[in-house]
């Protein structure tokens, strides 16, 4: 097997000096998953309001908030393999942009919605989006120094929650003004505008290439690397039933919210994005903390923690009686949400070889997106039966997860941990 350092359309024997600053690519990468976090937020947040403006029967409001929460992974799904071993094999900095060109189409199909089969559409274009935090993430470990990179992963993985805490406030103001409709125009806009900066500022990084490699091969041997790692299985296990808990939750969130609800019906928008952003200042705060922690004292310290503060929190929300309790706890679980999947990611970065570090990262958003298009489906039919019972069964879920994290971890302190370099052939990496 001949590895090459090389960048798209050239090969070089020696290592080239890093084309991006990691600090300035932390920085732009940070600010596009606040752009998107926030956009996709918006639609979550207000999704069983617009739903309402279209003209759906209050009935079906829950059914169609949670079929159109999964639409988008009908064709996400299948796509999600490919975005990392193109980006590899043609150009990350494509890949990259490509999301942010195709959210701007995306709101502003939504936004022109006139009715909720237009507005499905919408959310089936969102499938198209996918498949760049990987292949960001993996630029990033490129060219961050490995005693920073829990710190890095933390950072830019609190875009997303950053995103969603200022979203639904500043969302929330504009919904009750202007309308739904502006706020997604709105989402357009800084969408495409994200993408003018991307491919301004975001240079094609020099990566590790298998001379002659297609792109088939290139999955099938990702695919063997993930598969032939037993820890790097049980964390893809372990992330898709805690991923799968909360998918199970978060769309109906505002349901919750507005079911307890009892003020000025026109203050319900403001009400339900407060207390999101409010989560989402919590999630944005505790992200990069979770990820120095875990840099310090150790990620499979970190994991089981922030497992066990949302299996609490998912309990608590479930069986509150009244609006006050149901808010602090949505608050709640954003201190611990965040540090699950920068550690899920950080483990994978660490325990990938470097030259399958994109395709290794972006099949570790598989497990993540699987399960959010089967649990909104699933969550909507729970909630037919009791608004309570999604709740219930995340927490569940989740408990599973907090007892492989656990195994993980006492696995990890007796030194049984192989990576997925090893198994992929390449030299292995130290232990996280």
């Amino acid at each position: 097997m001949i590895i090459e350092t090389a960048s798209v359309g050239e090969t070089s024997t020696t290592a080239p000096r890093h084309a991006n600053n990691w600090i300035v690519l932390l920085l732009v990468f940070t600010l596009a998953g606040v752009v998107e976090s926030q956009a996709f937020g918006h639609l979550t947040a207000f999704r069983p309001l617009y739903l309402q403006q279209l003209g759906v029967p209050g009935a079906s409001i829950a059914t169609w908030t949670g079929v159109l929460a999964a639409l988008a992974f009908v064709i996400g799904l299948p796509l999600l393999p490919f975005w990392g071993v193109w980006a590899d094999r043609y150009s990350r900095k494509l890949i990259i942009v490509r999301s942010a060109y195709v959210e701007g189409v995306m709101f502003t199909v939504a936004a022109l919605a006139p009715n909720v089969w237009v507005l499905a559409v919408a959310q089936v274009l969102a499938g198209f989006v996918m498949g760049n935090t990987g292949v960001m993430l993996a630029m990033l470990a490129d060219v961050t120094p490995r005693k920073r990179l829990g710190m890095a992963v933390g950072i830019a993985s609190a875009g997303f929650p950053i995103g969603s805490s200022i979203g639904p406030f500043f969302g929330g103001l504009i919904a009750q003004g202007p309308g739904i409709r502006a706020l997604l125009g709105i989402d357009a806009g800084t969408s495409a505008l994200m993408g003018i900066v991307l491919t301004i500022i975001v240079h094609e990084e020099a990566h590790k290439v298998i001379k002659g490699e297609t792109v088939g091969r290139m999955l099938r041997v990702a695919v063997h690397a993930i598969t032939s790692s037993p820890v790097v299985l049980r964390l893809f296990g372990l992330y898709f039933l805690a991923m799968y808990g909360y998918s199970l939750v978060a769309p109906f969130v505002p349901i919750l919210l507005q079911h307890w609800y009892t003020g000025d019906p026109r203050h319900l928008a403001g009400t339900i994005g407060t207390t999101l952003t409010l989560s989402g200042i919590a999630m944005a705060i505790m992200t990069p903390i979770w990820g120095r922690i875990g840099d310090t004292a150790g990620r499979w310290l970190v994991l089981p923690i922030c497992l066990a503060g949302m299996v609490a929190g998912l309990l608590v929300a479930g069986l509150a009686q009244s609006l006050l309790p149901v808010q602090l706890d949505i608050i709640g679980i954003g201190l611990f949400q965040g540090g699950i999947g920068a550690t899920v990611i950080a483990l994978l970065a660490l325990l990938a070889p470097e030259e399958r570090r994109a395709p290794i990262l972006n099949f570790s958003l598989l497990p993540s997106q699987l399960s959010w298009f089967v649990g909104p489906i699933t969550g909507a039919a729970l909630a037919r039966v009791s608004l309570t019972l999604p709740f219930l069964v995340g927490a569940g879920l989740v408990t599973v997860a907090l007892a492989f994290a656990v195994f993980l971890a006492w696995r990890a302190r007796g030194g049984h941990v192989a990576t997925a370099a090893g198994a992929a052939g390449s030299p292995t990496v130290s232990t996280p």
